[in-house]
């Protein structure tokens, strides 16, 4: 018997697919920014600082859904 997905389970489930890869392509952004440094091109501590805490954010569950995140902006 074929289980289908309800339009809330499929939806929590693209989410975190997303986010998911979200994360592991920010910290191979970060790594490769931090790879470059020894050649000049240092992070700006801010930039790092609010790197690494969108990551932890992501890791520990805290992020915005797209609806609010538009709402916020006005769109």
């Amino acid at each position: 018997m074929e289980e289908t997905l309800s339009k809330e389970e499929f939806k929590e489930l693209v989410e975190h697919t997303i986010d998911h890869r979200m994360e592991v392509w920010l910290v191979q952004l970060t790594d490769a920014l931090i790879g470059t440094s020894e050649e000049g091109l240092a992070l700006q501590p801010e930039f790092a600082v609010a790197l690494r805490r969108s990551l932890e954010q992501a890791r520990s569950g805290e992020h915005t859904d797209l609806d609010t995140f538009r709402k916020q902006l006005g769109r």
